[in-house]
């Protein structure tokens, strides 16, 4: 990057710019992957009478937080517990002692039950199938990013004050407010956002 000529007469002079830390891409300055990373940055000058020059540097450290694991849907959950049919997954016990049989929040029925549930539309069910999936990835090991760990985080919230019956009675915002989070941790389980999908069921 070049900047413009200085004159004597202007100094002290500064200068701004920016460099863009990311992923690769065409936006991005200085490509940063998983781990630590150190980039240097050196500022040099020459000067116009003497060609005389030098520099300096200043050090970024930047650290980036590596995806581990994988993430598998409701669906795989659901068929995975002590109760079958399909092979325990152990990621049950994360949970507690009672594993599939732990009581979810205020739905008077257990996770195994509530992911059985069929949504027909409550947003409850619909955000519990979403939730236990994500619960039980991160159980497991998948990494959380922060955007669906405030997503866990805020249905958390909704579940410790709603039952199913009083949120099949929501409407509008409120009930979309329901909907938003189970789509948010729904791309989680399905790979799009996060570690990404298990490429086969453990």
């Amino acid at each position: 990057m070049s900047l413009v000529p200085v004159c004597a007469a202007d100094a002290p002079k500064t200068f701004s710019y920016s460099l863009t830390f990311g992923p690769a891409g065409p936006y991005t300055d200085v490509v940063v992957v998983c781990g630590k990373n150190i980039h240097t940055n050196t500022a040099g000058f020459t000067t116009g009478d003497t060609g005389t020059t030098g520099d300096d540097s200043w050090t970024v450290n930047v650290t980036v937080a590596c995806q581990t694991g994988c993430t598998l849907t409701p669906g795989y959950w659901k068929t995975h517990s002590r109760k079958g049919p399909a092979p325990y997954d152990d990621a049950w016990l994360k949970l507690g002692a009672q594993q599939e049989n732990t009581v979810f929040f205020l739905s008077g029925k257990t996770y195994y039950q509530a992911l059985w549930t069929a949504p027909q539309g409550n947003a409850y069910w619909i955000l519990a199938h979403a939730y236990i999936a994500a619960q039980l990835n991160k159980l497991n090991g998948a990494s959380v990013p922060a955007s669906v760990q405030t997503a866990l985080d805020q249905a958390t919230a909704l579940f410790n004050t709603k039952t199913p019956a009083q949120v099949a009675a929501l409407k509008g915002a409120q009930r979309q407010q329901w909907i938003t989070l189970a789509g948010i941790l729904d791309a989680y389980n399905n790979g799009l956002t996060g570690p990404g999908h298990c490429s086969e069921a453990p």
